[in-house]
């Protein structure tokens, strides 16, 4: 299935977001400032320094609470990826989802871009969700 069938990307990315969401405030009672403050800090490191260093800084969160809306965040980028028909290790290992990106994302500039800019859209999206929750 090519890019021009599937559904509105934006649209796609909106769900995402509302996934992110779901996985965490509604689902685990995770306080809405929680997420919104790792969805922020984690915008603002793939706008600085690229979607590797998001799947990195996704990966080295360690308390309990931050692991559980990193796993949800991650989940859904990469599941975002397979829309544009990138396989991606949602299931895998951390190391798997380390290698993920430069063993695949990386192989087109295209591909880098898209993905950075899908990604973006659902930060955002879970960030203005996430706020919308704490209202």
């Amino acid at each position: 299935m090519s890019i021009e069938s599937k559904n509105n990307l934006d649209f796609q990315a909106a769900k995402f977001s509302q996934q992110i969401i779901d996985e965490t405030i509604k689902e685990n009672l995770i306080d809405s400032n929680s997420v919104e403050n790792l969805v922020t800090k984690t915008l603002g490191v793939l706008q600085e320094n690229g979607v590797y260093a998001c799947v990195l800084y996704l990966q080295s969160r360690s308390s309990d609470k931050d692991k559980k809306i990193s796993n949800s965040v991650m989940r859904s980028l990469f599941e975002m990826t397979e829309l544009i028909e990138i396989k991606s290790p949602v299931d895998s290992s951390s190391t798997d989802k380390s290698d993920f990106v430069p063993m695949n994302i990386f192989k087109d500039l295209d591909t880098l871009f898209l993905t950075k800019q899908l990604w973006e859209q659902i930060l955002l999206y879970a960030r203005y969700g996430a706020k919308d929750r704490r209202l």
